[in-house]
């Protein structure tokens, strides 16, 4: 890709660094609550649960609380295993690409994510990688529920550039929701929508 002009890389975190499969904790919630679950799931999307858990509007307690009150037997380890499902495996390549890169540019992460699947990808990198946590190789690392702000609000993408002083036509945002880079291209930054098909080691291979 042309990454003339480019000072600055901004990576979204799921889909893109980490491997995703969102369906994964459907199944396991479904499996979890059985003929309860289509309840839950309309007041999960009634009542913003997820959104607001990345935005620590609600603690963990709460989240979990959440499940328990469709099902008072489930335990606050077997909610956390199911919602950590859809967290894959990072390929050892995209941190070593990401490594790569922090020797020519700015690199940045921004991500929403909540606190329990912080503290499941900084255990993996720790195992895997040998690194503290995923923000380490990043210049910094944004997440939304320390934010309170998340992707697609315009004022997380202007506080990335605020604080870290970037100037959006030298900085690169890569995302694999569509939602996400219309913002980011309103606010001039240069953008890149990962397709399913595509690795950000496409993106790349030539630099």
């Amino acid at each position: 890709m042309d990454l003339k002009g480019i000072k600055n890389i901004i990576f979204d975190l799921g889909g893109v660094i980490i491997n995703i499969d969102h369906q994964l904790a459907f199944s396991a919630f479904q499996h979890l609550l059985g003929n309860k679950f289509d309840a839950l799931e309309k007041q999960l999307l009634h009542e913003n649960i997820l959104e607001r858990y990345e935005t620590a509007a609600i603690t963990t307690d709460e989240f979990v609380s959440f499940f328990q009150a469709y099902n008072s037997g489930l335990t606050e380890q077997s909610i956390i295993n199911a919602w950590n499902s859809m967290l894959l495996e990072i390929p050892k390549e995209r941190m070593d690409l990401i490594i790569h890169l922090t020797k020519k540019y700015r690199v940045f992460l921004l991500s929403n994510t909540n606190e329990i699947h912080l503290k499941f990808i900084n255990e993996y990198v720790r195992e895997h990688f040998g690194l503290w946590s995923v923000s380490e190789p990043f210049e910094k690392a944004y997440y939304s529920n320390e934010m309170k702000l998340r992707k697609p609000n315009a004022e997380i993408f202007k506080q990335v550039l605020d604080v870290s002083k970037l100037l959006p036509k030298e900085t690169l945002f890569i995302d694999d929701t569509e939602e996400h880079i219309i913002t980011a291209k309103q606010l001039n930054l240069k953008t890149h929508h990962l397709l399913s098909d595509e690795t950000i080691l496409d993106l790349f291979d030539e630099d």
